[in-house]
């Protein structure tokens, strides 16, 4: 806090490299990492989280990249972020943007609330930990647009911190970008995220859910249960389609289901649902370490390599997912049933040691939709490829 306290240009290198080894490990400055609904995220869930879009993006970022992180702290997720990307760093928290801007310089770290934050379409990845359970309270007119998550009443638009946050993330990624965030298990079911899960419904692909364990913020003095969304933003226009794959089997259960009863319609290009669940986060409740070879490197490393692969098994199964139990399709980007779906059992039985993954039914199993393949992993890709050319076209028109 001394250091932090000092005007800038008596701040020295000495300090910065003490800041950056002592705090970018939990991403906090305060007691036990909390602050206001804030629970500072461990670096490797952020490191997984980076390597997971860079996997899904051939293997590499683009050059230009560009990268929003709305709820910086002292930028952990920025501290595994290509040093050649365009970053913005948004932090409420005055001592938390400085300590981010002095070790991060390359970044543009902006000190205030993230919801007034104006671009729109325009970032590659937004990436981050939004505060969890905070009742927002800001002036209507200090939004740059109306937001469906908040309610307005008297000039004060209100609501849950954490679905304002990813509705400014879908809102700012652009058109097949992508957005991952750390959640709390609320949005699988809670009625205050009803309109979020159905904004995400209906304008994001669903890429991967993964469930982390209770031990996941012991570091930072909490055992919420956390789960890591990762969704990419279809362009306008996306239509909804109905599955090619129309009845549904358990291995678990007697009987099927009828998809066709839920009306369940998806985005075009949606590929089945990518789930996993991770048993050991690499410490337990005390912070001990529990990696079994002694190399650092945790279930999560382990999921890595699916990011660069297809996210679908190829002998996947049309079986009955968690959702039909809510009998409602826009809560198909998480998991349900108390981990008692097919998917999660099943996992539980081909990976025993974890971390567990599955997948679960969306458009088909290998069936074609014009053409395409709904185990084709590629299908948005050209999907975006097209509404990109469109625009490009179009703009030559116009000329």
């Amino acid at each position: 806090m001394a250091i932090v306290a000092k005007p800038r240009e008596e701040i020295t290198e000495e300090d910065v490299q003490f800041l950056r080894d002592n705090y970018t490990s939990t991403g906090g400055l305060l007691p036990n990492a909390y602050a206001g609904g804030a629970f500072y995220t461990p670096t490797h869930v952020a490191r997984f989280i980076v390597e997971a879009l860079r996997g899904l993006s051939s293997g590499s970022f683009p050059p230009d990249a560009r990268f929003l992180e709305p709820s910086a702290g002292s930028g952990v997720f920025i501290e595994h972020m290509p040093e050649d990307a365009e970053i913005t760093a948004l932090e409420l928290d005055e001592t938390s943007a400085k300590v981010a801007s002095l070790i991060y310089p390359h970044a543009n770290v902006i000190q205030g609330d993230a919801l007034p934050h104006v671009q729109r379409d325009y970032y590659d990845y937004v990436i981050g930990n939004p505060p969890y359970g905070v009742n927002l309270d800001i002036a209507a007119e200090d939004l740059p647009d109306t937001f469906e998550t908040l309610r307005v009443t008297k000039g004060r638009a209100k609501g849950k911190s954490e679905v304002a946050f990813i509705e400014l993330a879908i809102k700012a990624v652009k058109p097949g970008g992508y957005i991952a965030f750390v959640l709390p298990l609320g949005l699988n079911y809670a009625n205050y995220a009803e309109k979020v899960r159905q904004l995400l419904y209906k304008t994001c692909w669903h890429v991967a859910t993964i469930g982390l364990p209770a031990e996941t913020f012991a570091l930072t003095g909490t055992t919420i249960t956390t789960q890591i969304l990762i969704v990419r933003k279809a362009p306008p226009g996306t239509p909804m389609v109905e599955p090619a794959t129309k009845r549904w089997f358990s291995y678990f259960r007697r009987g099927g289901h009828d998809i066709t009863q839920f009306d369940a319609k998806f985005l075009r290009g949606q590929t089945p649902a990518y789930f996993a669940k991770v048993t050991d986060i690499g410490y337990d409740k005390d912070g001990k370490r529990t990696d079994k070879w002694g190399d650092g490197l945790t279930q999560l490393d382990e999921l890595v390599d699916d990011f660069t692969d297809t996210l679908v098994r190829e002998n996947l199964y049309p079986h009955i997912p968690s959702w039909r139990d809510v009998k409602d399709v826009s809560a198909f980007m998480f998991s349900h049933g108390n981990d008692s779906c097919d998917g999660y059992r099943d996992a539980s039985n081909t990976y025993p040691d974890g971390p567990y993954r599955w997948n679960e039914l969306t458009l088909g199993a290998g069936e074609e939709i014009d053409g395409v393949s709904t185990f084709d992993f590629t299908w948005t890709d050209h999907i975006v490829d097209d509404y990109y050319e469109g625009l490009t076209q179009h703009t030559k028109e116009a000329a």
